[in-house]
């Protein structure tokens, strides 16, 4: 078995930033508002389009919990395991998060042709975006490896 390739040493310092540091906080701060004011989470998705129905304060407690899990894996996994390859894989698994969470974005306005119209963004929206592109795109570098460094050769085969 080759040996493990360090994450600290292979992935860039805004990387590593953005996924232990940044994030977490980001996701704590997001779970603590869907879990404390539902409505408000709802009203700067949507565009204050939708109406907030308390029987569904179940969903925002999912979501909460969500993103309580993002943040622990970020903040505590990521810290304790300094592989590369697990860093990659819990990368694609929270990528597929991601995109869930980004067509959600979509639908919450009407839709990716609705989305799609940026002079028709709020504060709200550009909030949301830049508070979740970085993450994601850091997360998408990783997986695919750009800018990430590569060990020798010789040291990945073992040899």
């Amino acid at each position: 078995m080759p040996p493990k390739a360090s994450a600290k040493a292979s992935v860039p310092y805004i990387y590593g930033l953005i996924l232990l540091t940044i994030e977490p906080l980001f996701a704590v701060m997001g779970s603590a508002l869907v879990l404390i004011d539902p409505s408000t989470y709802l009203g700067s998705i949507t565009r204050h389009s939708v109406a907030f129905a308390p029987d569904t304060t179940f969903l925002y407690t999912a979501l909460g919990g969500s993103w309580l899990y993002f943040a622990f894996v970020e903040a505590v996994v990521l810290r304790l395991f300094d592989d590369l390859a697990l860093w990659r894989v819990l990368c694609l698994g929270m990528l597929l998060s991601d995109f869930a969470f980004c067509h959600s974005t979509a639908q919450a306005v009407g839709g990716w042709v609705a989305y799609a119209k940026i002079g028709d963004w709020t504060a709200e929206d550009w909030v949301a975006f830049a508070s979740t592109a970085p993450m994601v795109l850091t997360r998408i570098f990783i997986v695919l490896g750009v800018g990430v460094k590569r060990p020798p050769a010789a040291a990945v085969k073992g040899e």
